[in-house]
């Protein structure tokens, strides 16, 4: 399988590069063609300045990554759960990388709700791939779950526009959602961290 890793937190003394190191680390490389994206190691401009008015100026890791997207048969995220949202240098790569015609296409002709409804206002162009999300969260993992999940349908916020309005949106299923809480938080913080280490290791071992 060809595994893409994105790392999204901008900060690279991160508890997340701790995770993101631990996933490439332990993924299979004898099953397994592996490539990363480590957002915080790139220089790139994340601000979608024109919309889709006019089309910036062509840059090289944008259409690499853009490249990669459409390679790739699975996709893992990492990332900080900031204000129930990722960093916005994640979120300014999705906006630079998963444009129209490449992650999707829109039809701007007729009614949209007609369109919508009979299945032909969107095409997913990244259809068949699948993804894994691994977010970090200040609170602890239950009551993210709890006070952030079910009372906010259909996923928590952290979460929902990743793999909802975005991956989803592009044919792309969320197999594995795994929130990994109490980081950022005095108590317990060294231990809850290596315990995370170890699930994540276990799980990706398992792709």
């Amino acid at each position: 399988m060809k595994i893409l890793v994105i790392h999204g937190h901008p900060d690279k003394e991160s508890y997340c590069q701790a995770i993101f190191q631990t996933i490439v680390s332990n993924l299979d490389t004898s099953r397994h063609e592996i490539i990363t994206i480590n957002l915080n190691e790139e220089d790139f401009d994340p601000v979608l300045r024109y919309g889709y008015r006019k089309r910036m100026d062509e840059d090289p890791f944008i259409l690499r990554s853009q490249e990669l997207i459409q390679w790739a048969d699975h996709l893992i995220f990492v990332y900080p759960i900031w204000w129930s949202s990722m960093p916005s240098l994640l979120k300014g790569w999705i906006d630079r990388v998963f444009t129209p015609g490449i992650a999707y296409s829109a039809n701007a002709q007729g009614s949209f709700i007609w369109n919508y409804l009979r299945g032909k206002q969107f095409k997913k162009l990244l259809k068949g791939k699948t993804a894994s999300i691994y977010a970090t969260s200040m609170a602890p993992t239950w009551w993210y779950k709890i006070f952030s999940g079910p009372l906010n349908i259909p996923d928590s916020y952290g979460i929902s526009v990743l793999k909802n309005a975005v991956l989803n949106h592009c044919g792309i299923k969320t197999k594995r959602v795994c929130i990994l809480g109490e980081v950022g938080r005095d108590v317990n913080t060294a231990s809850i961290r290596e315990r995370h280490l170890r699930k994540v290791a276990a799980e990706v071992k398992k792709l």
